[in-house]
């Protein structure tokens, strides 16, 4: 009987619309510096465990993916299937003495990522954000520390948690770093009528989480623009894929991004220090990295559309003479041409194309059914990324408590490149379910 009244009692705690918590005071006044804090009196999911005082706030959230995966990578005479923990994040975030001021700092202890790289050229796999934000006013906000970056593509502006798929597009995991240390300026002006332009300009290190160990390379030089021509979505409605906030007018928003990365050390921006090169002298030299973005997000009373496109080149300095291996051992390229060491440094980066588009349709029984297509493509010398260059998905959303609580079921298709398909081996099926809490 025991163990049925705490299975009710969690399945209310999930399922409630309006969670109440109850509110504890902790007398600490005794002293005059110290001032008593609060816990916040009502809760719904999402909201987080908030301590207030007199001097500033900090909240706490968590969230939780767990997610069952089975694909079949040669026409379903073989299948592969498999348990994790997709996310499992707890994030701080408070402000003390002026609200201006705001600390954040986030840990993912589902880590996924392995590694051939050792001593200092690894990360922190489970430290995703750690940075300090000020807002002089609303149209000016400065960042500094490491965080996700505003120069990746939109799918890149949504969390992980308010996806309104399992993972991210073919595209956005080819191209977007995500985490980087740097300082960054997010800014809001107003155009005339409804026409909005935020600017957003990211000074980073290019090395991903790596760089709070060592900067391999120079450093990122970013900048994004977004401009709303029919006026700010609903209640942020821009951070979230669905649209929950149902439109009653259209809304549209239409971004462009440039990177310069002067001193790339790894195939995308990420895990920096994965690829050393050096001179004849064996000092380090490193390729030059560029991306471009194109992408928007449209809603509309329940519907939502949301593309990207990417381009990404690279130069190799003409003094590179060598590589260096994980063990630190500088191999020279000895009888090489300029242009094999040229296609040389290439084929370690991701560069060429990627093309992304999805939509989908929010019911008013918070069903959600949404479509995916995703194309990549490859330069001749850069890292074979885009084997599977053609990527389908299928996805239906059962909302619960809105992105806070969801069940969803994924279905994918991914078609091998044409030049390495097999009689058996033409495509790989994917088959996904995931549930999400975030508290």
């Amino acid at each position: 009987m025991g163990k049925k009244l705490v299975l009710v009692a969690i399945v209310g705690f999930l399922l409630g619309n309006s969670i109440i918590a109850q509110e504890i005071d902790s007398t600490l006044a005794a002293s005059g510096n110290v001032h008593i804090l609060r816990l916040q009196r009502s809760y719904t999911l999402g909201d987080g465990f908030r301590i207030r005082s007199s001097v500033g706030s900090v909240t706490f959230n968590q969230s939780l993916q767990t997610l069952y995966l089975i694909n079949s990578p040669n026409n379903f005479n073989t299948t592969n299937s498999e348990f994790s923990i997709n996310r499992a994040r707890l994030t701080m975030k408070g402000n003390l003495f002026d609200r201006r001021l705001t600390m954040v700092m986030r840990t993912n202890f589902a880590n996924n990522y392995q590694s051939a790289t050792t001593g200092s050229r690894s990360f922190n796999s489970e430290l995703e954000e750690a940075f300090v934000q000020y807002s002089s006013n609303p149209a000016h906000t400065f960042n500094i520390g490491l965080r996700a970056d505003y120069i990746d593509s939109r799918e890149l502006r949504i969390e992980g948690e308010d996806l309104s798929f399992i993972g991210r597009s073919a595209a956005s995991l080819a191209f977007d770093a995500v985490f980087d240390y740097g300082i960054r300026y997010i800014g809001k002006y107003r155009l005339g009528g409804q026409h909005i332009l935020k600017p957003y300009l990211s000074l980073t290190t290019g090395e991903g989480r790596a760089s709070l160990q060592k900067n391999y390379g120079g450093l990122k030089y970013g900048i994004r623009l977004d401009y709303y021509p029919l006026g700010e979505f609903a209640h942020g409605g821009d951070a979230q894929m669905e649209d929950f906030e149902r439109e009653a007018k259209p809304k549209l928003l239409v971004g462009a991004v440039y990177s310069y990365n002067n001193g790339a050390s790894s195939a995308f921006g990420t895990n920096g220090g994965r690829f050393l090169f050096g001179d004849g002298s064996g000092n380090i030299v490193l390729p030059n990295y560029t991306k471009c973005v194109f992408d928007y997000l449209f809603k509309y009373r329940g519907f939502y559309s949301l593309g990207s496109v990417i381009a990404t080149s690279a130069t190799v300095p003409t003094s590179i003479a060598g590589a260096y291996t994980l063990s630190g051992k500088f191999n020279p390229y000895t009888g090489y041409s300029s242009h094999q060491v040229d296609s040389s440094v290439k084929s370690i980066l991701n560069l060429g194309t990627g093309f992304n588009v999805q939509a989908g349709y929010l019911l008013r029984s918070d069903w959600g059914l949404g479509i995916r297509y995703a194309v990549l493509n490859n330069d001749i010398y850069s890292a074979a990324f885009a084997d599977y260059n053609k990527n389908y998905s299928f996805i239906v959303t059962k909302y619960l408590a809105g992105n806070d609580l969801k069940i969803q079921a994924q279905f994918d298709y991914n078609q091998v490149r044409a030049g390495l398909q097999t009689p058996n081996n033409k495509a790989n099926y994917t088959g996904q379910i995931m549930f999400c809490v975030h508290l």
